[in-house]
C-alpha cells in the first residue's frame, strides 16, 4: 500500500474536520478524541486543527464567479478583475513522479488567489507570490458558465477544462501533473469586493422630452 504524503494528510485531516464543523460544537468536541484514535498526531496536525477553527470563523464570504452574472454584463476590464479577491472552491492536489521522488501542487479549499492576465472566456489566477499562473476557462455557449479549473493542451492553443479531459492532468512547463482529486474546482469571488466594484458602474440617469 502507497504511503501517504503529508500533502495527502493534510487534505484528508481537512476533509474530516469540515465534515465534523457541521455538527453542534459539543458533538464535535466528543467526536475530537474518536477521530484521532489510533493516530499518530503530530504537533503540526494539532496546530492544523487549531488554525482551522479559527479560518472557519472568519471564513470569507463568498460566490462561484459566473461569467454573464458576475463579469460580462458590468464590461469588467482586466485591471478592475485584479483588484477582485478569488478563490479556489475545492481541494486540488496533482502529482508528478520522476527518478528523485514525487513533486506536488497543492491548493487547500478557499486558497485565495489574484487574477495576473485574463481574456475573453478564461483567467489566469496566481495563489502564490512567483507561483504558478493558474487557468480557468469558462463556456461561452452555455448560459452564465462558471470558470473551471483548466490547463493548456500540448500543440493546442486553447485552454480545456480538465474535468471533461479523459485524463486528469494539469500540464506545466512541459511537465504532466496528474490530478489525484480536485479536477472539478472552479472560481469564487469575494462577495464584499465584487458588490463594491459593481457599485462603481453608474447607471444611465435618462432623458426627459424637452419642454415646447
Amino acid at each position: 500500500m502507497r504511503r501517504k504524503t503529508k500533502e495527502e494528510s493534510v487534505i484528508e485531516i481537512r476533509q474530516i474536520l469540515t465534515r465534523a464543523m457541521t455538527l453542534p460544537v459539543l458533538m464535535l468536541a466528543s467526536s475530537w478524541p474518536y477521530l484521532l484514535s489510533g493516530q499518530r498526531i503530530r504537533g503540526w496536525l494539532i496546530v492544523f486543527f487549531l488554525s482551522f477553527l479559527v479560518g472557519c470563523s472568519s471564513a470569507p464570504r463568498t460566490i462561484g464567479f459566473q461569467h454573464n452574472y458576475h463579469r460580462q454584463v458590468y464590461s469588467f476590464t482586466e485591471g478592475e478583475l485584479k483588484n477582485l479577491q478569488f478563490y479556489i472552491s475545492r481541494d486540488v492536489l496533482a502529482q508528478y513522479q520522476d527518478t528523485t521522488g514525487t513533486k506536488s501542487i497543492l491548493l487547500a479549499r478557499l486558497t485565495p488567489g489574484v487574477v495576473t492576465s485574463a481574456g475573453p472566456d478564461w483567467l489566469k489566477v496566481s495563489f502564490r507570490e512567483g507561483g504558478i499562473n493558474v487557468p480557468f476557462i469558462t463556456d461561452l455557449s452555455r448560459n452564465n458558465d462558471r470558470y473551471w479549473l483548466a490547463t493548456a493542451i500540448k500543440g493546442e492553443e486553447d485552454f480545456k477544462k480538465i474535468k471533461e479531459l479523459p485524463e486528469k492532468v494539469f500540464l506545466h512547463k512541459g511537465t504532466r501533473y496528474k490530478l489525484a482529486y480536485g479536477a472539478n474546482a472552479f472560481l469564487l469571488v469575494d462577495w464584499e469586493g465584487w458588490k463594491k466594484l459593481v457599485e462603481t458602474r453608474k447607471a444611465t440617469g435618462g432623458r426627459q422630452v424637452s419642454g415646447n
